[in-house]
């Protein structure tokens, strides 16, 4: 069994959270600036917003590999290898290359990317005491709706000073410094990991064997197998809900449904995770998502009163990401286990991000509103259902 340290290293916990949001920045440094690429690249809308998402396919299709690869090559140097990979790639990015070039280049930022925010939370884990790591965890589940918020309000002064190039060389600037405080401040480890990992052939069939093992397993699959369901939801709602107030109020409801999210998941979030196990905070938080939908139903129409249930939906989703890193780091005692944890749960989120918004387009567009509503109630469900007959399996095998 591994051992965790009595006191939480604040300063390994903060930078990494840091780096978080640079990951994060990779996707939101061209949805902010979509305009302006739209302006240097003369392509369908379609293609446009293929710029934005092909960095979460690396994540799509290698979260499980990725695991495997970060604990042989060690999480230290995988975790500044990305920060320096992003880094490159952002400055490359800024002489705004031909439309191929530039989509071949964020691809292989998403590499970065996966790196990152595989070995950002094990890193986060290893360096918080047990009565600090729900609540590090939680920290580190709100990196992407907090780099968002930053990015909308840091990226248009830069913007306007520099266009295109300043804001991606900004985004390579942030990155390197980090790789080379991260560097600085990581201890490297005293001796070789031990992992069974290392041992795992990188032929399909053991990588496919692999993947097996690791959904079969009610531990290791619980944190990725109850969040996709969040982040088919939570991208989704952010996409669309938006749609169903006048176009005065879109702006305001825009900014304001992330900012619900993150604070409630940094208050009432941390406190019930010292009040329930992290399994049971999951199940509240999506509970709580399904209930605060209904009354978008009565408030339809109304735009002050739906934009405030809107803001308390979006509150109570806030509640299951914290909750399920904090699941993540509680179920998975080992950094072996949790490189197979946290590369599912990049893979599943993933999934969820990519299906979610197409899947709620095609309802809304039929039902409105009352699809919508069941949209968000279906998925709140299946998440509390999964989590449920995952807890049970542990039980029957001793490993609550």
């Amino acid at each position: 069994m591994q051992t965790f340290p009595e006191r939480t290293d604040y300063a390994i916990v903060i930078l990494v959270w840091l780096a978080g949001l640079g990951a994060a920045a990779q996707f939101g440094k061209v949805a902010i600036s979509l305009d302006g690429f739209r302006e240097r690249y003369p392509v369908s809308e379609v293609a446009l917003g293929f710029l934005i998402s092909c960095v979460g396919l690396a994540g799509l299709t290698l979260g499980v590999l990725g695991g495997i690869l970060i604990i042989r090559s060690g999480i230290r140097r995988a975790f500044v290898s990305g920060l320096v990979l992003a880094s490159i790639l952002s400055a490359s990015q800024a002489i705004l290359p031909p439309y191929p070039v530039m989509i071949a280049l964020r691809i292989l930022e998403g590499l970065a990317h996966l790196a990152i925010v595989i070995a950002g939370p094990i890193l986060m884990a290893r360096h918080s005491s047990d009565r600090a790591r729900s609540a590090v965890m939680t920290l580190w589940s709100s990196f992407f709706g907090i780099s968002f918020v930053l990015i909308a309000l840091l990226a248009p002064p830069i913007l306007n000073a520099g266009g295109l190039p300043a804001l991606l060389l900004a985004h390579a600037g942030y990155m390197f410094v980090l790789a080379l405080a991260l560097w600085s401040i990581l201890p490297a480890p005293l001796t070789p990991q031990v992992s069974a990992l290392r041992d795992v052939p990188l032929t399909a069939r053991g990588i496919v064997s692999l993947h097996m093992s690791i959904y079969k397993s009610p531990v290791t699959s619980a944190a990725a197998l109850g969040f996709v369901w969040y982040t088919a939801t939570y991208i989704s709602v952010l996409t669309y809900l938006p749609g169903f107030v006048s176009e005065d109020s879109r702006t305001g409801l825009s900014a304001g449904l992330p900012l619900a999210s993150i604070l409630i998941s940094l208050t009432l979030g941390i406190v019930l995770l010292r009040m329930v196990t992290t399994v049971r905070a999951v199940q509240i938080g999506y509970l709580a998502t399904a209930i605060t939908s209904l009354p978008l139903l009565y408030f339809y129409g109304n735009d002050a009163a739906f934009i405030i249930a809107c803001l308390v939906l979006l509150g109570a989703t806030g509640i299951v990401p914290g909750a399920s890193f904090a699941a993540l780091a509680a179920l998975n005692s080992t950094d072996e286990a949790r490189a197979h944890a946290t590369g599912a749960i990049a893979q599943m989120g993933n999934v969820g991000n990519t299906c979610g918004p197409p899947i709620l387009a095609a309802i809304a567009l039929r039902t409105g509103i009352i699809g919508t509503v069941v949209f968000i109630v279906t998925l709140s469900l299946c998440g509390v259902l999964v989590h449920g007959i995952l807890a049970r399996r542990r039980a029957s095998v001793g490993k609550l």
